[in-house]
């Protein structure tokens, strides 16, 4: 039964005056709408993808008076990564599992909650259990909430109701695609991308346009050629068929998915989006005579009713690290060498901001925003990089490894970046962090250096850059990589929560913090702001998400913010009550005694890295209060079920697939196991 909501309104009346919301920005008002401020009605909150409010109500003046209002607990255990949207008066988020909410923006009840049942196709598929939880939000057009899912299907909503419209299948795991961004909505259409580059059963990425009202499949744009070459037959993919030499493309499909964020420009009726690189990594490998691979590790602009291409940049021609630009995508209008420019503006992995012609794709200006030796720059004349020979890890001695800045992750995630128009400053979360690897591109994917050439060096940043000279203007340490999107304000505002759990606000113009508060859990996701009644609203979802702070549980939160998943909404004056702090690690329930050789201990050590550790951690230290269990705190009863939940898959219903493994194997990580738990027990 659906609830009514605040002040009589139904949500059927709400989603009326969202559909002429949307259908006004539809037909070009895009302006009107987003100059005030009262909807969030985008990812980027409006067309531009600035993540900007022009909302001053909450300025650098009052922030200090900033309150809760309320807070919204979430029944989605594996937290948010995604930036709300907000239509009158209703929020709609996503989270794990593809699972939707609309929530009362100005309450926080529930309204409703849509499950897309995806646990069902984990239990047949189980490399979707970790892609499941790493879901990036929903899109809302025109009385419809569009979401996806990792087993790669589009799904429209109902707003109103939250009942399922229409589904469409836009990829196929079988052959390694899988989806955890979001839709895109523009111009009537949905675009989809998907993810894959690093599968080897010949992924070829390709994002797609459908029909809003009925789902109907309208063109779609594949990124990289096929090895078939009667196949290639637009002039975008004859040409990048130029680029590619060797095997690669029979053998791996190519890549280049976009796995994350889009741009639509509805004054030039244009879709933006980045791409990102493939396997193998080496360009070597991958394109033994040479060439670009185009459209590898690129920005791409097409034709957004016909999907033709318009121009491209390719960020890393000689891509060799991964070095992925699918991140999200700012659209501003700048003064560069005494012209108006219409720009485009991206940070890429890389490590380097962009500034580019949002009509041709010209290189305008460039600068680095984190620590790189990949390359010392970009050339602007030619818009390539100057490669730096200290990050060609290929090149090390056999046995050798070195620190390759940025790591393979790179220095800018989904995390989105934001761009305030007052003050012409793109800001970035940054992870200045790099990789150790050796000459066959293994060794640790992140490393946390704290010093670098005898100076303090932090592991994130929060970074202000002008985009029209490619200078840092200034810059915030953060203790962890790892922070949550950004969101900049009218009221000379900029926002971010951190993976210690603090939501912070910032002077746009200067950095100062200007308030801060702990609040529990730690924060990826991108905070939103939106009015009701004439009071300004900012909105935060907690809870680390994404996916990563299962790999990489220290990187992504500390023993303060272990906390619950919520949405936060804070105003001027508010008075309600965050949630405690969440207590220290709890007892250990009775377990069974270890008695096993260390060799057995390692053994399983190695065992868990290779078939449990994508999953429930490094160590085995698995996010309180998520779905992943964590495997230190399993009691005696499930140590005696341990191979029928680890090679039966008699949990295979709550995403616990069984594993191909020996009982011996089984065995030895259980042992491993233990002996964490008796090192909590020995510190207890």
């Amino acid at each position: 039964m659906l609830k009514s909501l605040h002040g009589g309104r139904s949500v059927l009346a709400l989603v009326m005056l969202c559909t002429a919301s949307l259908v006004a920005a539809q037909q070009g008002d895009d302006e009107g709408i987003a100059s005030a401020g009262t909807n969030w009605f985008l990812k980027g909150g409006d067309f531009k993808g600035q993540h900007y409010s022009p909302l001053a109500q909450v300025n650098a003046a009052n922030v200090g008076r900033l309150g809760l209002a309320w807070a919204a607990d979430l029944p989605i255990p594996d937290g948010v990564a995604t930036t709300p949207i907000v239509i009158d008066g209703v929020v709609y988020l996503s989270g794990a599992y593809s699972i939707v909410l609309a929530v009362d923006a100005k309450s926080g009840n529930i309204l409703w909650s849509y499950d897309p049942e995806v646990r069902e196709a984990i239990a047949e598929r189980p490399i979707l259990s970790w892609l499941a939880r790493a879901n990036r939000g929903v899109a809302v057009w025109d009385g419809k909430v569009f979401l996806t899912t990792a087993d790669c299907r589009l799904i429209a909503l109902d707003a109103a109701k939250g009942t399922r419209l229409w589904s469409r299948q836009t990829c196929d795991n079988a052959l390694g695609y899988f989806i955890t961004d979001s839709p895109y909505v523009g111009g009537g259409k949905v675009f989809v991308g998907n993810g894959g580059s690093e599968s080897q059963l010949k992924g070829r990425g390709y994002v797609s346009a459908y029909e809003a009202g009925d789902g109907d499949l309208l063109w779609r744009f594949y990124i990289v050629p096929s090895d078939k070459p009667e196949e290639n037959d637009t002039l975008a993919l004859k040409m990048a068929a130029k680029t590619w030499s060797g095997d690669a493309l029979a053998k791996y499909g190519g890549g280049g998915h976009n796995w994350n964020e889009m741009t639509y420009d509805p004054a030039s009726n244009r879709l933006f989006f980045g791409t990102s690189g493939a396997y193998p990594y080496r360009h070597a490998e991958r394109s033994p005579l040479g060439g670009e691979n185009l459209f590898l590790s690129s920005i791409v602009a097409v034709d957004a009713d016909t999907g033709e291409y318009q121009w491209h940049y390719q960020t890393v021609d000689k891509d060799s690290w991964d070095y992925n630009a699918t991140m999200n995508i700012v659209l501003a209008d700048l003064m560069i060498r005494d012209e108006e420019r219409e720009t485009l503006l991206i940070a890429p992995k890389n490590g380097f901001h962009y500034t580019l012609d949002r009509h041709t794709g010209e290189l305008l200006a460039v600068g680095k925003f984190a620590k790189t030796n990949w390359a010392t720059d970009i050339a602007l004349e030619t818009g390539k990089p100057v490669y730096d020979p200290a990050g060609e890890y290929w090149n090390l001695p056999e046995g050798e490894k070195a620190f390759i800045w940025p790591n393979m992750w790179g220095s800018h995630g989904w995390n989105p970046m934001a761009f305030h128009p007052g003050h012409k400053l793109s800001y970035i979360p940054v992870v200045d962090a790099p990789a150790l690897m050796s000459s066959d591109g293994g060794g640790e994917d992140i490393v946390v250096v704290t010093e670098v050439d005898g100076k303090p060096h932090a592991p994130g940043k929060l970074v202000a850059m002008d985009p029209v000279n490619g200078r840092i203007r200034w810059s915030v340490d953060r203790d962890l990589p790892f922070n949550g999107g950004l969101l900049t304000t009218a009221g000379d505002l900029l926002f971010q929560g951190t993976a210690s759990g603090r939501f912070e606000a910032f002077a746009a113009d200067t950095g100062e913090r200007l308030w801060s508060v702990q609040t529990g859990s730690a924060i990826n996701a991108a905070p939103a702001s939106y009015s009701i009644g004439g009071v300004q609203y900012v909105l935060i979802p907690i809870g680390a998400g994404g996916g990563l702070q299962f790999q990489y549980p220290q990187m992504h939160s500390t023993e303060a913010s272990k906390g619950p998943t919520q949405l936060l909404a804070f105003t001027l004056g508010g008075e309600a009550q965050l949630a405690a702090s969440p207590a220290a690690d709890s007892p250990l329930p009775d377990q069974p005694k270890l008695d096993v050789s260390p060799d057995v201990v390692a053994l399983g050590a190695a065992a868990y890295n290779e078939a449990c550790k994508f999953c429930h951690g490094s160590n085995a230290v698995a996010r309180f209060g998520g779905s992943v269990p964590d495997l230190r705190y399993a009691d005696a009863a499930t140590h005696a079920q341990w191979d029928a939940i680890v090679i039966g898959g008699s949990r295979r219903a709550s995403g616990m697939p069984g594993m191909e493994l020996t009982t011996d194997q089984s065995a030895a990580i259980r042992s491993y196991v233990l002996s964490l738990s008796e090192e909590i027990r020995r510190q207890q």
